[in-house]
């Protein structure tokens, strides 16, 4: 069949779009050339934030009204940041961790912390936002003696973590312990990617697909008719082990290569709140959710948890696929998952 790029329709240019990595269709015309002849711009702009790159794809009729569109996301991003991010010593996460108390939370940090809880709470604590005294105890014993922290630190260090210490209100925000600490790592990045997206909507996007390391979330109208498609790698290989259409949703993945403390992987910045160790089954857990921010949690839940127990709970979901990847190579998928 012949496709002639000279008549392309404003919705065939957008459903171009929507495979991701194109470098050329019918007759060596790329894909940009395409859209510009449908009088459309595909404009994109990666910046660092959040400790990762984030890459924001627009496609919009006006090229100037998209930057500008980009500019206010980027915007949203740093004032997200400056509330969520524990690494920024004067954001309000980094005070909870301090004062062990926020009073008049701002609504995003309230939304955050009460996502977290839930999926704590239905996950019997295999996501944990309060796992931040692990971090640091790992982080601190292979940056010091390059080993792992010796079992009785650990012991200890265990019982500082447990999201039923925490305290969540309009009015304030506590920690219910003197030596806890929380990080919203596995879950925050997510909401970011969220309302991000959200932002360019209504700024009047038509196309947006925002990434933030491996936290991907698309929107506009016409994502929903035409799905941006998202290739997921496998751990250890460069070869794909699947293909999501992303129609106004999300994807999200988290992986022991992503930040390991160890050349074997066995070692990395995913860690059981529960035990005070990596999980040892799983490499790769990629989940496909209607937002970021569930996404984005449930892929580290579904980590630690191992293929067995993630399966179960994520076919008990309405709207969440997930596919797992262990450390030998066997990959496990929900029921509906492509």
């Amino acid at each position: 069949m012949s496709f002639d790029p000279t008549s392309v329709s404003r919705r065939d240019a957008l459903r171009i779009t929507a495979a991701v990595g194109i470098a050329a269709v019918a007759g060596g015309h790329t894909a940009m050339e395409i859209i510009r002849r449908a009088g459309l711009h595909r404009v994109s702009v990666s910046k660092a934030r959040l400790g990762t790159l984030v890459e924001i794809d627009v496609v919009h009729p006006d090229r100037d009204g998209a930057h500008e569109m980009i500019r206010g996301a980027f915007a949203e991003i740093d004032r997200l940041e400056s509330i969520l991010s524990r690494h920024r010593t004067d954001s309000a996460l980094s005070m909870l961790n301090r004062a062990g108390e926020v009073i008049a939370p701002s609504h995003d940090l309230v939304t955050v912390l009460e996502s977290a809880l839930h999926i704590a709470r239905m996950t019997d604590g295999a996501f944990d936002p309060t796992v931040l005294p692990l971090l640091e105890v790992h982080a601190s014993s292979f940056s010091v003696s390059g080993r792992p922290p010796e079992p009785e630190v650990l012991r200890r260090t265990v019982q500082r973590v447990g999201h039923q210490n925490v305290v969540v209100s309009e009015e304030r925000v506590a920690l219910m312990r003197p030596d806890m600490g929380v990080t919203l790592d596995g879950i925050g990045k997510g909401y970011v990617v969220d309302r991000t997206v959200q932002a360019l909507v209504r700024a009047g996007a038509e196309r947006v697909l925002v990434d933030a390391g491996g936290d991907i979330a698309s929107g506009g109208e016409r994502s929903k008719e035409d799905p941006w498609r998202i290739g997921l790698q496998h751990p250890r290989t460069a070869r794909l082990v699947g293909v999501v259409d992303l129609a106004g949703r999300s994807v999200a993945t988290s992986g022991d290569y992503m930040r390991s403390f160890t050349e074997d992987r066995s070692h990395h910045h995913i860690i059981d709140p529960r035990t005070g160790v990596s999980p040892e089954e799983t490499a790769g857990a990629s989940i496909v959710a209607e937002s970021a921010m569930e996404a984005d949690a449930l892929s580290t839940a579904a980590l630690v948890l191992g293929p067995e127990k993630a399966l179960l709970l994520l076919d008990g979901m309405a709207g969440v696929e997930g596919l797992l990847v262990t450390k030998d190579g066997e990959i496990h998928s929900t029921s509906g998952m492509p």
